[in-house]
C-alpha cells in the first residue's frame, strides 16, 4: 500500500511544508490536522475540491481531520487575494453559510468522521487587553508587512484596516486553541495561505515551544484563462446545486482543455494513478471523442452530488444533444425565465456566456439560435412571438453546447 506521502505528491497536492520533509508530516505519527473554511459564501466552488479531496486522503491513512469554520475571521476578512476591504458579514450570515458548507464537505468527505468547530465559540468570548498581551506581544509588524499578502495591498496603496491586517494573529491563536483542545498539529491551506499558517506555526512554538506543521496545497487554476478556480471569479462552479446544477458542472468538466484534464483527474478525483494514466493514455488515441473529460466530469459530479445525480445530470445531457425534442423532453429538462428578458441576459443566466459582452460575441458569430432561426440583436426582448408550438423557447448557442429549453413566466 502506497504511503500517504507518496499518494499527495503524485496527485499534485504538495506545494510547501514546513518540516524538513513531507514524511515527518505524513508516514510517522498519526496527525490531528485542520483546515480553516471562510464562510463568507453559502457555498464552496470546484477550488475547495483539491483540499478536501486531499484531507480525504489524510482520514483514509488514519489520521484525524478537523474543518474550522471561521465563524470569528469570517467576520474580519483575510486581506489575501483582494485589491481592496472587504464587507464584514453579520453573525446571522456566517452561521447559515456555515451550516450550508459543513453539509457539502461532509459529501465529499463520503460520510467519513471528521471534526466540525467554529472559532467563533473562542474569539467572540477574548478579552481584548488579554489578547494584546498573550498573543500580539509575540507578532513583530515588521515581519507581518513583509508578507506577500499584506505587502502586495501596501504596494498598489490599496485600502488595509487594522481589522484586516490582524487576521493573522486570529489565526495563529486559533492554531494555539485547536493545539491545546485537539493536539491538532498540522494546518493545511492553499497556497496563498502559506504565510498565514506559517505564522501560526511560528505562535504556537513561541508560546508553547512545541513543533508544529504547516502543509499547503497549489491552488487550481484554469489554464486557459489563467484565472483559479474560485468563488470571486467570473462563472465559479458552485458545489451547492442551486448555484450550479449537477448537469452543469458536468458540462463544464465535459468541456476542459486536453492539457489541463489529466491533471484535474488527479486533484479532483478519487480514481488511481494508474487508473488516470490509462484514461490519459485512451483519451490520447482519439482526442476528439473527449473520454478523459467524460470521465472526469463523471467522477466530480459523482463526488459531489451522488450517484443519483449524476445519472440524472448524465440523462439531461442526452436530452439537450438531442436533435427533435419531443413535448415530453422539452418538460423534462425546462427552464422557467422571467418575461423581458434579453438574448444578452439568457446566454448569461443559462451559462453560455460570462458577461453580455461575451454575449454579444456569440450573437455576431452567427452562433445563436431560436426554434432554429438565428438571432441577430443580442438586445432582442424574448416574448411570446419566440414560443414554439409547444409553447416554449428551444435556445442553442453552438453546435458543441447543449441546447436549453425555456418557458417564459
Amino acid at each position: 500500500m502506497a504511503k500517504l506521502s507518496e499518494i499527495l505528491r503524485e496527485r499534485g497536492y504538495v506545494h510547501q511544508h514546513s518540516s524538513e520533509t513531507l514524511e515527518e508530516i505524513t508516514d510517522g505519527q498519526k496527525r490531528t490536522v485542520y483546515l480553516g473554511i471562510d464562510p463568507s459564501a453559502d457555498s464552496l466552488h470546484v477550488g475547495n475540491l483539491v483540499g478536501l479531496l486531499a484531507l480525504r486522503h489524510f482520514i483514509e491513512d488514519g489520521h484525524k481531520v478537523i474543518i474550522l469554520t471561521g465563524g470569528g475571521t469570517g467576520m474580519i476578512g483575510d486581506p489575501g487575494g483582494k485589491s481592496e476591504e472587504r464587507n464584514l458579514l453579520d453573525e446571522e450570515t456566517v452561521a447559515r453559510n456555515a451550516s450550508a458548507v459543513a453539509a457539502q464537505i461532509r459529501q465529499v468527505f463520503g460520510g467519513k468522521d471528521f471534526i466540525e468547530e467554529n472559532n467563533a465559540k473562542w474569539l467572540s468570548t477574548l478579552n481584548l487587553l488579554e489578547f494584546l498581551r498573550d498573543v500580539g506581544k509575540h507578532f513583530t509588524v515588521n515581519a507581518m508587512i513583509k508578507k506577500d499578502i499584506v505587502r502586495d495591498r501596501l504596494e498598489k496603496e490599496s485600502p488595509i484596516s487594522f481589522t484586516e491586517f490582524s487576521y493573522s494573529l486570529l489565526q495563529g491563536f486559533d492554531y494555539l486553541h485547536l493545539n491545546s483542545e485537539y493536539g491538532c498539529d498540522v494546518q493545511v491551506g492553499g497556497s496563498d495561505q502559506w504565510s498565514n499558517i506559517l505564522a501560526g506555526v511560528e505562535f504556537v512554538r513561541r508560546k508553547e515551544e512545541k513543533s508544529v506543521y504547516a502543509l499547503t496545497w497549489p491552488l487550481v487554476v484554469n489554464k486557459s484563462t489563467g484565472k483559479k478556480f474560485g468563488k470571486s471569479e467570473e462563472g465559479a462552479i458552485w458545489l451547492d446545486a442551486k448555484k450550479t446544477s449537477p448537469f452543469r458542472m458536468y458540462q463544464f468538466f465535459l468541456n476542459v482543455d486536453d492539457e489541463a484534464v489529466g491533471e484535474l483527474l488527479l486533484k479532483l478525483t478519487l480514481l488511481p494513478k494508474a487508473t488516470v494514466d490509462d484514461v490519459v493514455m485512451d483519451h490520447a488515441k482519439n482526442p476528439g471523442a473527449r473520454f478523459a473529460q467524460r470521465k472526469l466530469a463523471q467522477e466530480v459530479t459523482r463526488i459531489v452530488h451522488g450517484d443519483d445525480a449524476l445519472a440524472a445530470a448524465l440523462t439531461e445531457t442526452d436530452l439537450r444533444f438531442k436533435k427533435d425534442l419531443t413535448r415530453a423532453d422539452k418538460d423534462q429538462i425546462r427552464t422557467d425565465i422571467e418575461v423581458g428578458m434579453t438574448i444578452a441576459d439568457v446566454l448569461v443566466a443559462q451559462g453560455y456566456a460570462e458577461s453580455k459582452s461575451a454575449a454579444r460575441r456569440l450573437v455576431e458569430g452567427k452562433a445563436v439560435k431560436i426554434n432554429g432561426t438565428l438571432v441577430d440583436d443580442v438586445d432582442r426582448v424574448l416574448g411570446k412571438d419566440d414560443v414554439d408550438s409547444d409553447g416554449m423557447i428551444v435556445l442553442t448557442a453552438g453546435k458543441s453546447q447543449p441546447a436549453s429549453v425555456l418557458a417564459l413566466k
